[in-house]
């Protein structure tokens, strides 16, 4: 079972709530959230402002922990191994975006808080492939940020290459 925090209508309170997940799909890891940050999405979702809501909703994509468990297919995490978590918690893996290396635009792309239950929770699960590994010296507070609003910001610097621009002084 997973202990969560959920809202059961639009911008109702977050209450204790309680779900099973099911077993464990072969290509997906459950990470024992160690933190969760909160963003405007999580927001938008929780009044439903986008339409796409299902409740009881479970909001949280910033997420930090510990891989917990992991399916028999998951080769490149480990359990017990710090990890990271962000709006995308899966990809169809065969589009031309996924297949070189653009799982960012998979059309086919799975939320972490549309359809499913995010980190405001004990555990969450997810598609490894969108699990991220996190060294251990980086502060949970810091690192999850970086899973939304950081990776927005860093994304299209990285795809434009946009260098810095040096200034003469």
């Amino acid at each position: 079972m997973i202990n969560a925090y959920a809202a059961f209508e639009p911008g109702g309170a977050l209450q204790p709530f309680e779900y099973d997940p099911g077993p464990l799909d072969a290509h997906d890891v459950e990470i024992a959230v160690e933190y969760c940050g909160i963003c405007h999405s999580d927001l938008s979702m929780l009044h439903n402002h986008w339409g796409i809501t299902r409740y009881p909703f479970v909001p949280g994509h910033e997420v930090i922990g510990t891989i917990a468990a992991k399916g028999e297919d998951v080769t490149h995490l480990s359990v017990g191994q710090r990890a990271g978590l962000g709006w995308h918690a899966g990809y169809c893996m065969t589009c031309h975006s996924c297949l070189t290396g653009d799982h960012n635009l998979c059309a086919a792309s799975e939320s972490t808080i549309v359809g499913r239950h995010g980190g405001f929770a004990d555990k969450v699960r997810a598609k490894a492939v969108s699990v991220i590994a996190i060294p251990d010296d980086i502060p949970a507070n810091s690192a999850g940020p970086l899973f939304c609003g950081g990776i927005t910001v860093f994304n299209p610097l990285l795809q434009l290459a946009l260098r810095r621009r040096r200034t003469s002084r």
